[in-house]
């Protein structure tokens, strides 16, 4: 494997008033890693494996750690290609679906002091990367999701009855879903044949018009295209909090430089591409990444510090 990149770290005090003072710490890393050959008669080196329809590999010229599942089917215009079912067609190969690693990852922290006060500020920013969301895939699946209950085009609870006219057009009341993308099929070469609602062969693109039931909707988010569970890594983090006050020594007999802290971590997070996931918390065991396995929610943490010198 080859790695390049750069890290970097700048300090700065934007502001100094009398006692006041304000110092800011940013880093930033950035890393390429390529996969640049494998033992004689590898092709692919599986890193780990997702449930049952996604795995991480490294393969010759290509990003360590791709993600590899079944995509959507899409026309040479970028549309989506439903079948005459209403539902995803999928490659019929597993192909890569985006790598685990970041574009790049930043931290910023500011620390604030004023005579015996002290407090200081930690955000933390990644940006890029790709992650195989199991919560997302059996969320769905068994309808936990609150997506597995939303509402349809109609504004119906997609779990309600498909309710269509006489004349064949879905009535207001109507649950379900309508996919958004064009109707086709692939042929024996892999090219996207359009077709009629009726299942013949079109001139061009039609739009698809064929709901699907609320249920199969869900339930296709494990036997349809694993893309459906694959999402941004991007965060940003409130990472760290710290307030302080170091009680000045003609108070403290003996003890010197007494200090007393709270600090709270991971307060809030912001721009994650599916709310019910954190993104940092995939598999991380040895090389194994980018796999979210179901993960409980991450933790808030607040503590108390107390320290000094004899």
């Amino acid at each position: 494997m080859t790695n390049k990149g750069i890290e970097l770290m700048l300090t700065g005090t934007p502001l100094v008033i009398g006692d006041f003072k304000w110092d800011v710490i940013v880093n930033f890393a950035k890393n390429n890693n390529e996969m640049v050959s494998l033992a004689e008669g590898v092709e692919t080196y599986r890193i780990g494996t997702g449930p049952f329809i996604a795995t991480i590999e490294a393969r010759v010229g290509e990003p360590y750690g791709q993600i590899y599942g079944t995509d959507f089917v899409y026309d040479a215009n970028g549309n989506k290609v439903i079948g005459t079912n209403g539902r995803y067609l999928k490659t019929s190969k597993v192909v890569p679906l985006g790598s685990v690693l970041p574009d790049w990852n930043a931290g910023i922290t500011n620390a604030f002091s004023w005579k015996g006060f002290d407090a200081s500020v930690l955000i933390d920013i990644q940006h890029g990367g790709k992650i195989f969301s199991t919560t997302n895939m059996w969320g769905m699946y068994s309808g936990i999701l609150e997506e597995s209950a939303g509402t349809n085009h109609l504004g119906n609870n997609i779990r309600d009855e498909i309710v269509q006219n006489e004349d064949g057009t879905y009535a207001s009341n109507s649950g379900g879903v309508l996919l958004e993308g064009v109707i086709g099929k692939l042929d024996a070469d892999g090219n996207v044949v359009y077709l009629n609602a009726d299942g013949t062969v079109a001139d061009g693109p039609v739009q698809n018009a064929k709901m699907i039931s609320g249920g199969r909707y869900s339930w296709d988010h494990y036997s349809g295209p694993a893309a459906q569970n694959v999402f941004d890594a991007s965060y940003i983090k409130l990472r760290e909090v710290r307030i302080g006050y170091t009680i000045p020594n003609k108070y403290t007999g003996p003890v010197q430089n007494l200090r007393v802290s709270v600090y709270a971590r991971n307060l809030a997070i912001w721009g994650q591409d599916n709310p019910h996931i954190d993104p940092e918390t995939t598999s991380s065991s040895g090389n194994i990444q980018g796999i979210e396995g179901g993960a409980l929610p991450s933790l808030r943490t607040i503590g108390f510090n107390l320290s000094c010198n004899l």
